[in-house]
């Protein structure tokens, strides 16, 4: 009975949001908004003749809970929906302590302000060629026709301490996680686990066995939606045999879209950093403390597996990335979150030790828009400390891509003091991962995009748009680009290691058909990026592992 009261409740405050929404739509039209859409086109928006108190009702309820979106983020056009939207989730959030104003006036005001198209730039292309080549060789495996990929992650890694690297991938939509041995041809492929819809996974030790295990982030959804089927699942290595059993370590969350291991109280046990991304009502950072094993002495085979206690450190949604280090280089580890959605911020969350954080803002972006998608830690100058490796693309909340997509670089100037430096436009900027692929002793970026087939605005879905790029690093933190594909902007997932043991490195990316069924069921999981280089003397050849990447 409470769950179909809850249901009705439900039910009847989405009547009462969509009345209202109705309603304030209605009212716009009567007030002349039609005339003002039917403005849109070559001519210049009309002045939209608000007074200051008018500006300023506006500002003070579309920039309560967050920045002020900016005018320039949408053409002309767009701003009918934005504004629409924006007045919806007010109505379906069951507050009544702002004062809307009337949303003509608000229409009006960022209508005037907004430019009629947006321009993306072309960055330039670099002088010489990029002396790195590459073969592409496209994987796939046991996918029916009419499932589509659905790849979310890619990790090279060990999953025994004496076994060569393999590539792990997780599709997020059968829901399986594969090691594929690429040392080998044709590549051997293992399946070590279905769950629902996994979306990361780190290499682990939870119980002590000394057996790598893999901790996964489950989202519980392909589709962004609140609920509560996220989980953090343990894949643990059966002992004598080459199997991983799951084990759920924690459920009952929203979409978890990482996982981070770390012994952050010191015991000598690994406990688990959690990113729930969720949605609209679901979402925060975790801390999984690692209690220890309810069973003593028990052999090896028999070994209980570790108890999880739950603590909650942070209660906004979106948040996409949890990597851990040392940030204030006192002996503990600390960790990064870049949260999304409504805050588009970094943050660094200080251990205080026994489980507890200090939060601390390093950067955040100027508008709601920005598209956050990743971050990664790399020490991108050379000069001994981390530096952010940080990629906003993400264009699957409206649709629509923005000029500000691209790659930055926060360089890292000590006692937590970032300064931002834009590397490059790019749509769709997915994934960032650094390594010294021309040997020349400094770190290059390769980046990969991921955007949805029916992005806006239509100019983007051009078969020339870049899909993945390297900035080869030319100078202490100078770089200039190389495109190395175009046309297939569909990779959410991008892992580099030395896969054939020759010295150099090469690279894979994951395809992900996204929402909207955007590459096609005859797009392949994986395409490996071999490195084909002769190098001329062998002290070229690259020595250096990527920086912030686990050795393999």
């Amino acid at each position: 009975m409470r769950r179909l009261r809850q249901a009705a409740w439900g039910a009847a405050v989405c009547m009462l949001a969509a009345a209202a929404i109705g309603a304030w739509w209605l009212a716009a039209e009567r007030d002349g908004v039609s005339a003002t859409r039917r403005s849109a086109g070559p001519r210049p928006a009309p002045d939209h003749g608000l007074d200051a108190s008018a500006e300023a009702r506006i500002a003070a309820f579309c920039g309560d809970c967050h920045a002020l979106p900016r005018p320039e983020s949408f053409p002309r056009d767009r701003w009918h929906r934005e504004v629409r939207l924006g007045y919806e989730y007010y109505a379906r959030s069951g507050r009544n302590d702002l004062d809307p104003p009337p949303i003509w006036q608000t229409l009006a005001y960022y209508r005037a302000r907004a430019p009629e198209r947006l321009t993306f730039a072309r960055p330039p292309e670099a002088q010489t060629g990029f002396h790195v080549h590459f073969r592409v060789e496209p994987l796939d495996w046991d996918r029916k026709p009419s499932v589509e990929a659905g790849t979310s992650c890619l990790r090279w890694c060990r999953l025994e301490a004496e076994a060569p690297p393999v590539l792990l991938v997780c599709d997020m939509r059968d829901g399986s996680i594969t090691a594929l041995d690429l040392r080998q041809r044709p590549a051997p492929r293992r399946l070590l686990a279905r769950l629902e819809h996994p979306c990361r996974l780190e290499p682990c030790d939870l119980d002590g066995s000394g057996q790598p295990g893999l901790v996964v982030a489950d989202l519980g959804s392909f589709a962004a939606v609140d609920h509560d089927r996220g989980r953090v699942v343990w894949l643990r290595p059966v002992p004598g045999r080459p199997e991983f059993r799951p084990e759920v370590l924690a459920s009952g969350f929203g979409r978890v879209a990482d996982v981070r291991p770390a012994d952050v109280d010191g015991d000598g046990r690994l406990d688990v950093i959690v990113a729930e991304f969720g949605h609209y009502r679901t979402g925060g950072i975790w801390l999984l403390r690692n209690m220890g094993s309810s069973a003593t002495a028990a052999p090896d085979q028999n070994r209980a597996a570790p108890r999880f206690s739950r603590q909650r450190l942070d209660v906004r949604t979106g948040t996409i990335h949890v990597p851990v280090c040392d940030l204030d280089g006192d002996g503990q580890p600390d960790f990064l979150a870049l949260v999304s959605n409504e805050s588009e911020s970094l943050d660094a969350f200080l251990n205080l030790g026994k489980g507890r954080f200090r939060r601390q803002l390093v950067w955040q972006a100027p508008d709601l828009t920005f598209g956050s998608s990743g971050i990664e830690l790399v020490d991108l100058d050379g000069d001994g400390d981390l530096d952010v490796l940080y990629t906003n693309g993400d264009a699957f909340d409206n649709l629509y891509a923005h000029p500000q997509h691209g790659v930055q670089w926060l360089e890292n100037r000590g006692e937590l003091r970032f300064v931002l430096h834009r590397l490059t436009d790019l749509p769709g900027a997915y994934r960032a991962l650094a390594a010294d692929l021309d040997g020349d002793g400094d770190q290059d970026i390769l980046v990969a995009a991921w955007l949805p087939r029916q992005v806006l605005p239509a100019e983007l879905r051009e078969p020339s748009l870049p899909s993945i790029i390297c900035l080869e690093q030319v100078g202490r933190g100078q770089f200039v680009r190389h495109t190395l594909e175009s046309g297939s902007p569909r990779h959410p997932a991008m892992e580099i290691g030395d896969f054939d043991g020759d010295g150099d490195w090469d690279f894979a990316v994951g395809f992900n058909a996204g929402l909207d069924g955007a590459a096609g069921p005859q797009t392949p999981r994986v395409a490996v990026w071999w490195n084909q280089t002769r190098w001329p003397a062998a002290s070229q050849v690259p020595a250096k592992k990527p920086a912030g990447r686990p050795s393999g």
